[in-house]
């Protein structure tokens, strides 16, 4: 009887004996409420690309949810009403209990706006970027108005204001610096 057990249990596919994983995704107090974080096998699409597939996807925050597989994983944050952001790349679990801390990778940027003129919209972008209407523009993260959190990466980026009567649009700040966990103030 005994050979026959093994045997059986040697027929278990792999996957079904993967070892029990749980993550928790908290994103501390700089993070926006709202919003969906996403794990994605290292490498492939991320959220806002044809073909994307995620291995978790999640708006549950503080709650400790069940993950298939052991990663590593690049782990994407799309706040309410933005664009995706890699927050993470190559993120690996262990066995057990894991906590995916936001805050750690994520900062924020807030243009207060005073005396600014009005906008149609804030854009967050590379320092190099030739800024909205141009050749070659690749917005990072955009809001529509001012006194609103832009969620980015740790880094340095420009600030544009978008007109809101369609004049070219004006970089607020360059090379602004954000920290992981901190709120960046633009004007300083």
């Amino acid at each position: 009887m005994r050979p026959l057990i093994a045997f059986a249990f040697l027929m278990i596919p792999p996957s079904a004996m993967a070892a029990d994983v749980k993550i928790m995704v908290s994103t501390m107090a700089i993070i926006p409420k709202g919003g969906e974080v996403a794990l994605v096998p290292t490498g492939k699409s991320g959220p806002a690309d044809k073909g994307f597939t995620a291995v978790l996807k999640t708006k549950e925050f503080s709650k400790e949810l069940d993950l298939h597989g052991t990663g590593p994983f690049d782990v994407w944050f799309t706040p309410k009403g933005g664009k995706p952001v890699l927050a993470v790349t190559n993120w690996k679990v262990e066995n057990g209990a894991n906590e995916l801390k936001l805050g750690s990778y994520l900062g924020t940027v807030f243009v207060r706006g005073d005396d600014l003129p009005r906008t149609g919209g804030i854009v967050v972008t590379a320092t190099d970027d030739p800024g909205p209407g141009e050749k070659g523009h690749a917005p990072l993260q955009n809001v529509p108005d001012y006194k609103e959190d832009l969620v980015v990466p740790a880094g340095f980026y420009a600030v544009w204001s978008i007109s809101d009567n369609g004049a070219k649009a004006r970089k607020v700040a360059d090379k602004i610096r954000v920290l992981a966990g901190r709120q960046t103030v633009v004007p300083e």
